[in-house]
Parts: C-alpha cells; structure tokens; sequence
C-alpha cells in the first residue's frame, strides 16, 4: 500500500467535507471526485482479479459521487444506480474469494436486520423510490455479508475489507436517512467522511491481494 496517496485522501477528502458543511460547492466539485479517484493511486495496478473487481467498484463510485454534486431527484437515482453496480462488483470480488462459517449467518442477521428498520424509517420519505431502495438495501446488504465471508480466507488484510464494507454501509445508511428522514448534523461528515474510510478499508485488502 503507497503511503502518499493515503496522505493525499486525508488532505482532499477535509477539503470537501468542508466545501460541504460550508456549503462551497466548488470545493465539492472538485475535491469530492479526486478524493475517490485517489484509490486508484492506492491500489495501483491490479494483478488479481479481486483487485480488478474492486477497481471497477472504485470507478463506478466515482460516477456515483459525481452524480450526487447535484440534489436533483434524477442525479441522485444516477447516483444510485453507480453504487449499486459498485456494490455488485465488490460482492463478486469478496465471493471469489470467501471462506464461508458460521460467523457469516449471524452477519447476515445483523445487516439483514439493520436494513429492514432502515427501510422502515425511510419508507414513507422515499416515496416513488421505493422499488429502487429496496433493491439497493439487498445489494449492499450482501456486500457487507460477503466482505465478512473473506475473513479466515487467503485474502491477508480481510478484516480492513469487512470493517470498511461496514462504514460504507454506516455512510449510505446515514445519506439515506439524511435525504428521507429528517436533516443529520454533519451530515457530510457521516456520509462522506465514513464514506471514504469504508472505500479506504476495501482499497488496502485490495492492494494486499497482489
């Protein structure tokens, strides 16, 4: 793992949660999608095809974090629908290279759980999203499972992958309610900040891989 574009992430990501919560939107638009571009420097060329998988992710949510610049209603389903495919192509990763055990069913309770009272406490905000919100509690649900399935595997740094898929799920969950619910305090902090940590977790198993 490069230390440098570790050290560039904290710097670009302070800039745009502060361009967020000091509502600066060029600061926004410029730090939000380098800080996610950064991975790409984190990972460096991938040479295993979980690292290719998570490389796609990465670039996917760069499309997702562009679309969600804009508040409108259909920036965000783009915004939505970048993440999902995101997640979809960090669960085909983890499952390539999962160890399944009993941990993994009391996992998939918890999130399962989790994603059912989050769906509950959003529904009536998310009306007209519903089909989609559902669909995308399922995908990252599964992502958060599988990350934790990689754990006792041959991935060496698995636990920073299922952390990380944990604090993605905290950053969409914490978005979702944001958005749906009512207003967060620091909600850019929650959303992005966490955000970033979660995708920082999953890019360090990834660069392991090699």
């Amino acid at each position: 793992m490069r230390l440098w574009p570790i050290a560039a992430l904290w710097i670009t990501s302070t800039l745009a949660i502060l361009g967020a919560e000091k509502r600066v939107q060029w600061l926004q638009v410029v730090f939000k999608p380098l800080t996610t571009l950064l991975f790409f420097a984190n990972i460096g060329r991938p040479e295993t095809t979980f690292a290719r998988w998570v490389t796609a992710g990465i670039a996917l949510s760069v499309i997702g974090d562009i679309a969600l610049l804009s508040e409108s209603n259909r920036a965000f389903m783009v915004g939505l629908a970048a993440f999902l495919l995101a997640h979809v192509a960090y669960v085909i990763g983890f499952v390539g290279i999962a160890v399944w055990s009993p941990h993994v069913a009391i996992v998939a309770v918890l999130v399962g759980l989790s994603s059912v009272l989050l769906l509950r406490a959003i529904w009536k905000g998310a009306a007209g999203m519903h089909a989609a919100t559902i669909a995308y509690a399922a995908v990252i649900s599964a992502m958060v499972i599988s990350a934790s399935a990689t754990v006792g595997g041959p991935l060496l740094m698995a636990p920073y992958a299922a952390v990380g898929a944990v604090l993605f799920y905290i950053s969409d969950a914490s978005l979702a309610l944001n958005r749906f619910r009512k207003p967060l305090p620091h909600s850019a902090l929650l959303a992005m900040g966490v955000y970033w940590l979660g995708q920082l977790g999953i890019a360090i198993a990834a660069a392991a891989s090699f």
